[in-house]
């Protein structure tokens, strides 16, 4: 079977991305991704969520946690992205 999960581009290397989150007044909204078996559970439950949520934000700094590292990354206000689908085989 296979997955398909949540990935940016940072550092030159597109990362699987574990979260998304902005502060706003002290207080901070984030947005989770879990794997999904199927484009369209991608679509509706990964991809849409952020496309409003990055349209919501865009003009506050955004920071993106990759999957497994330990350091967020930062993105100036409207600049976070790329972000894609990419499919994946279970091992």
């Amino acid at each position: 079977m296979s997955y398909v999960r949540l990935e940016a581009w940072i550092g030159g290397e597109w990362l699987e991305v574990n979260a998304v989150s902005v502060t706003v007044m002290d207080s901070a909204l984030t947005l989770s991704f879990e794997h999904q078996r199927t484009e369209s559970g991608y679509r509706s439950l990964i991809w849409e969520p952020l496309e409003k949520f990055l349209r919501e934000y865009r003009d506050e700094p955004l920071v993106v946690v990759p999957l497994g590292r330990s350091l967020p990354v930062m993105f100036g206000p409207g600049a976070a992205g790329p972000f894609r689908l990419a499919e994946m085989r279970d091992a």
